[in-house]
């Protein structure tokens, strides 16, 4: 490590930021403030002492907000997940590594699928396996909150506590309680 430390002290300004941006762009983690970020560090020379506090502060709070995003990230990905052909194979789709029939549902909006390292993956919890389908109410409501759109933030949703328990917890037992607690979270935005 104090080997790359004095390799890295030994870089000019611009040739560390450009050798920090091309480290985050590996690193997909980092996406939502990679900007942010650079922008920051390319500012960094021309600061001045009276904008480094407020710069600081930005700082801060996009480092605040990436740690929040990575750990809501985490929540989601220790769950049970299936490939595009473990769903396929859930759903009773046909012929081998058939992935046709995930990605038909995914793009209805009916499932959330996640992205990860160039592959979807997909909540466990979306399917009865028993009846080779999925939930009709997690379909119902995976629209409902846009999860095409919004993959990573529906899935936090359904494994974030609510009144005292997730809404996995209610498919198949507190449907009409799981309906109103996606209104609501549709309704405020």
């Amino acid at each position: 490590m104090p080997a790359r430390r004095a390799a890295l002290s030994e870089l000019t300004d611009a040739e560390f930021v450009r050798a920090v941006l091309k480290e985050l762009d590996s690193r997909r983690s980092f996406s939502t403030v990679r900007d942010q970020l650079g922008t920051l560090l390319a500012m960094g020379p021309t600061l001045t002492g009276a904008t480094e506090a407020g710069v600081g502060q930005l700082v801060e709070d996009a480092l605040a907000r990436a740690r929040t995003l990575m750990a809501e990230q985490m929540l989601v990905l220790e769950q049970p997940l299936f490939t595009a052909v473990e769903v396929s194979q859930v759903l009773g789709a046909r012929g081998g590594g058939n992935r046709t029939a995930a990605a038909r549902v995914r793009a209805r909006g009916d499932i959330i699928g996640l992205e990860v390292q160039g592959r979807f993956l997909f909540p466990a919890f979306q399917f009865d396996i028993a009846q080779a389908r999925v939930h009709p109410v997690v379909a119902e409501i995976n629209q409902l909150l846009d999860a095409l759109t919004e993959p990573w933030g529906v899935a936090r949703w359904w494994l974030t506590t609510q009144d005292r328990t997730t809404p996995t917890d209610l498919i198949g037992r507190g449907e009409k309680r799981l309906r109103a607690l996606a209104a609501a979270t549709a309704a405020a935005g």
